[in-house]
């Protein structure tokens, strides 16, 4: 019940601060070149692949796994064993 509570009034004040921002504009005189959105995916995108690459380290920090231990399994396994 307090989780519903909750979202019902997160959904609330989010509706409330688009209602208030949509009547609250004002016309903007000047020029975005298309570019522009270009820009801002390539940055938006940049910063998600950034922070999927810290995430991924921190977890692999967190449960001990280092990637020195597949690469000492991957030379042990690619030296072909001495004949007798």
């Amino acid at each position: 019940m307090h989780i519903v509570r909750r979202t019902a009034l997160v959904a609330l004040a989010s509706v409330e601060l688009v209602v208030l921002l949509a009547a609250l504009t004002k016309p903007a005189y000047g020029y975005v070149d298309p570019g522009s959105g270009l820009l801002a995916v390539q940055v938006g995108g940049s910063m998600l692949a950034g922070g999927l690459f810290i995430l991924r380290s921190k977890i692999r920090r967190l449960f001990g796994m280092t990637s020195n231990e597949g690469k000492i399994e991957a030379e042990k396994s690619a030296q072909p064993e001495p004949s007798k």
